[in-house]
């Protein structure tokens, strides 16, 4: 949730839209440079980038989407039969082995849904797509994602005898200076603003800072956020009523229609 109610001291002051120091960790953490704290070799970095490929000149129209393109040149979209065996090793395509392939698994499904499971049968179903269904079923749908990205760079550099870990900091995407540096920054621990009887509104949308003076009661608040317009979601708003009907029930959203965002 995007909006939240504080008690706090009724002389509470802290500056209105700035992030509550007790928020932030005063102890910089040390970012690994050679891998951009991110963990990874510079070998799987490589692969990653042939993964998305993103040459303007490589993209043709998707001849399963008349309305998308994609990449002739990615990995993504040109996987190996040894990449599709690294994703059915890793438990993945449910597409293809988590679907029914003959009358005894769809009366498991039947049964598994009239007791309130999935479509997916509970077991792996021995299906082996070859990798130009893979390739197919990619360009069809929402296809592969980040995990099967990583689960085939990590088989290959196996294969390889290559490391996905930045060798720099082992994976950890930190190099401390000291042993002191990582303590202070891993042993401190955040705290609240002082507790007390006023109310004011806060933003958790970061760290966490004020949006609202404090008052001393919650219809105050209310009927402040209403006269300035205080944000529900984006340029969103509403009344003192709706406002505290929601503080009421700690849910600070916004609807339209059926759909509700927090």
């Amino acid at each position: 949730m995007g909006r939240e109610l504080k008690r706090v001291a009724l002389d509470f002051k802290w500056e209105i839209g700035k992030l509550w120091s007790g928020y932030i960790n005063p102890h910089d953490r040390h970012e690994c440079s050679d891998c951009e704290g991110m963990g990874w070799s510079k070998d799987y970095n490589k692969l990653k980038d042939e993964w998305y490929f993103t040459d303007e000149r490589c993209w043709k129209p998707n001849p399963y989407n008349k309305n998308a393109r994609y990449n002739t040149a990615s990995w993504s979209n040109n996987v190996t039969q040894e990449d599709v065996q690294a994703l059915i090793d890793a438990d993945r395509l449910w597409d293809f082995t988590r679907r029914p392939l003959n009358d005894e698994h769809k009366e498991i499904i039947k049964k598994k849904i009239a007791d309130g499971g999935n479509s997916w049968l509970p077991f792996n179903n021995g299906y082996v797509p070859t990798a130009k269904e893979v390739n197919e079923w990619d360009m069809k749908g929402m296809g592969h994602d980040s995990c099967n990205c990583s689960i085939i760079i990590k088989a290959k550099l196996k294969k390889q005898g290559k490391s996905h870990l930045c060798s720099s900091c082992d994976g950890e995407g930190e190099k401390w200076q000291h042993e002191t540096a990582k303590e202070n920054y891993e042993n401190w621990k955040e705290y609240d603003p002082p507790k007390g009887e006023g109310f004011q509104l806060w933003s958790t949308t970061s760290e966490g800072n004020p949006m609202t003076p404090v008052f001393d009661t919650l219809d105050l608040l209310c009927a402040y956020c209403e006269d300035e317009g205080i944000s529900v979601l984006g340029y969103k708003t509403a009344t003192k009523d709706k406002w505290k009907e929601m503080l009421d029930e700690d849910f600070v959203c916004h609807k339209e229609g059926n759909m509700i965002f927090i």
